[in-house]
């Protein structure tokens, strides 16, 4: 987990010296999700949903017109989450810290509309159970704790002028509990910086008034 950290950190520094930079957000929604916790042996450990998932967190950017680099953070909140084989409660929620490597469209910075991809990989912290746990599994010692896994990310998608879409899968585990997520869905980011940049050169300022002529 450090060392795909201080990847990342060293990446961000190299760039920083002739790179743009942008600050930003990612929004979104999964198609579908599940969580697998850490097994107890007492209840089924798996949550999936396939409704009413919102992602929404800040980004920031460090690159060029065909490449990039990316951070971002995400609150993903499943509503209606819930294990099927044995239902325990309703909801999930995750936290994803994300490092990216971007590409032509889905860069941050392309200047017109083009395809693209990113590949990334980070941490995430999940929790499922969210509300109303039932009591007759707190009984026999069930718990749902935050669990973390390492996970590879790729999107696909489009992008123009600081704004882009694209269709995205992640995939984590861990190795020490077996705990395991996935998630698949769209995501679409706003660039702020680049596009407030954008606009500023497509609306110059106006050219003073002529000198009037003296005859």
């Amino acid at each position: 987990m450090k060392k795909l950290f201080i990847f990342f950190i060293l990446i961000f520094t190299g760039f920083s010296s002739f790179g743009q930079f942008g600050f930003g957000t990612v929004g979104g929604f999964d198609f579908y999700q599940r969580y697998k916790n850490p097994v107890d042996n007492i209840a089924y450990p798996a949550s999936g949903n396939a409704l009413l998932n919102i992602i929404y967190g800040p980004k920031i950017w460090i690159g060029s017109k065909k490449f990039s680099v990316s951070l971002e953070g995400q609150v993903n909140l499943g509503l209606t989450s819930f294990a099927l084989k044995d239902f325990k409660g309703l909801g999930a929620v995750s936290f994803p810290v994300i490092g990216k490597l971007n590409f032509k469209g889905l860069s941050g910075f392309h200047t017109g509309f083009a395809t693209g991809f990113s590949i990334g990989g980070g941490v995430q912290w999940s929790k499922t159970e969210l509300f109303y746990l039932d009591n007759k599994f707190k009984n026999k010692g069930v718990e749902r704790e935050f669990f973390d896994v390492i996970f590879g990310q790729i999107d696909i998608g489009v992008g123009s002028f600081g704004t882009d879409g694209s269709f995205y899968v992640r995939y984590g585990y861990n190795p020490d509990n077996k705990a395991k997520v996935l998630n698949i869905g769209m995501v679409f980011n706003s660039n702020k910086t680049f596009k407030k940049k954008m606009k500023k050169l497509g609306n110059p300022p106006e050219p003073p008034p002529p000198l009037p002529v003296i005859e």
